[in-house]
């Protein structure tokens, strides 16, 4: 009697669970159902058209515009100006008297070391005569040279002194501004005026690190004065003998006409180093490479056929990066050596929505971005 009562019992707990089964089987199947009749969601995204490029791997750094000729002028000697002989910010000519001191008290020691000059002289040919008529010693003769060269001395040394009260210019260039007049007194190592120099040329004196140091002279580069501009031809006249042990930089030094562009010394300039020949390259935006512990990556986008209509799928690729001194630094791109083929569409902007075999909804591409992605 015991053993029917388990019985019952069993098949009475298995009939309930296979009840409960079944209704939650039907309510799988149900959901199933329903969410087939919801569209797959498609993420939307740009498109780019990956196109092939010659590039020549370069190197930008900045320079430094600096003068042919340049020098600070300073007096060497303390006194009161008496003349100035340049406008502020005007062009000088070689020789021009810039600066003038007071010199009249050098100018009167000059004549008076002058007159002694003229009483040696008369002395020292008064002696020359009694020797020749040997009615006087040779070495009063002696003496009398003696006493001539040292007057003719004093005569040199007083000019000199009055020579160095002189400022002049040493070369043709133009002068920076300044506030001379006339009366003020200067001491000696007073700064006057700085002079760049009018030359043909302008020279850009920039450093490339040591790994590029095979830069040869006679080579070009180009020159950007800013974003905008169109760069600049100049070419390499010289380089440093030794790189510099701190920086591990090599200096460089180009050399462009003067007045092809408004360039004064001390400006900051873009130059563009190459590095190599040309190279093929496909040129992406940087919203279209996604980074991860498997490395560089992108999505393709192919046409596929489900269900008899016609869908876009993206599929991810790993992609070969150049080296960051290879980028194009002057748009915003990334070049990718491996990877991608020429005419192939990829996702940019909203690619980090996607996954691989993710259903996309592909926006049309911009013509605008479209031309930056090949450099123009």
């Amino acid at each position: 009697m015991k053993l029917l009562s388990w019985v019952a019992a069993i098949l009475a707990c298995a009939l309930v669970a296979a009840a409960l089964g079944l209704y939650k089987y039907n309510e799988i199947q149900a959901a199933i159902e329903l969410g087939k009749a919801f569209p797959e969601p498609a993420e939307a995204v740009e498109v780019y058209v990956v196109k092939a490029v010659q590039r020549r791997p370069s190197l930008s750094v900045t320079g430094e515009v600096v003068a042919t000729q340049s020098a600070t002028l300073q007096n060497e000697l303390a006194g009161r100006i008496v003349k100035v002989g340049f406008a502020p910010g005007a062009r000088v000519n070689v020789g021009q008297v810039l600066l003038q001191l007071d010199m009249s008290q050098e100018q009167a020691q000059l004549a008076e070391a002058r007159a002694d000059q003229k009483i040696a002289r008369l002395a020292l040919e008064r002696a020359h005569r009694l020797v020749n008529s040997g009615a006087g010693p040779i070495e009063a003769r002696d003496q009398a040279q003696a006493k001539y060269d040292a007057a003719q001395a004093r005569v040199a040394a007083f000019g000199a002194l009055i020579e160095k009260k002189t400022l002049r210019a040493p070369f043709d260039a133009i002068a920076s501004l300044h506030q001379l007049e006339v009366g003020q007194f200067l001491d000696a190592g007073t700064e006057i005026t700085s002079l760049v120099g009018v030359s043909e040329y302008i020279w850009i004196d920039f450093a490339i690190p040591q790994d590029n140091a095979a830069i040869q002279v006679g080579s070009t580069v180009d020159v950007l004065v800013n974003e905008q501009a169109e760069p600049l031809s100049a070419e390499v006249i010289a380089r440093d003998a030794a790189v510099n042990v701190r920086s591990r930089n090599l200096r460089v030094r180009a050399r462009m006409p003067e007045g092809v562009a408004d360039l004064l010394p001390g400006m900051l300039v873009r130059v563009k180093v190459p590095l190599g020949g040309n190279t093929t390259a496909m040129l992406v935006p940087p919203t279209a490479v996604r980074r991860d512990a498997m490395g560089a990556s992108v999505y393709v986008l192919s046409e596929v056929t489900e269900e008899g209509q016609q869908k876009t799928r993206a599929h991810r690729r790993s992609v070969k990066l150049a080296e960051v001194r290879e980028a194009d630094l002057e748009q915003d791109l990334v070049m990718v050596l491996e990877g991608l083929q020429s005419g192939e569409k990829i996702a940019g902007i909203g690619a980090f929505k996607l996954r691989d075999g993710s259903l996309v909804l592909p926006t049309a591409p911009n013509p605008a971005a479209q031309d930056r992605l090949v450099g123009h």
